[in-house]
């Protein structure tokens, strides 16, 4: 289940380095909350989602994304 595990990554990043709730992250990357949390869950395919994570980070955070991403 690889979705599974970048929609998990994707969720700890938002939850433990952004420090978003998902509406929060709703808000500010402009896709609906069911969605997002729909790729979270490994739910959804849709690649597209990640670089919009990847995006709301600062400098640090963005590299901690790029050497974590289970790729």
């Amino acid at each position: 289940m690889f979705f599974n595990q970048i929609g998990k990554f994707c969720k700890y990043y938002r939850t433990e380095l952004l420090n978003l709730t998902l509406n929060e992250m709703s808000e500010q990357v402009k896709v609906k909350t069911t969605t997002l949390s729909s790729f979270e869950n490994g739910r959804s395919t849709n690649y597209s989602h990640i670089i919009k994570y990847y995006n709301c980070g600062n400098d640090d955070q963005k590299q901690f994304f790029r050497d974590n991403l289970p790729l």
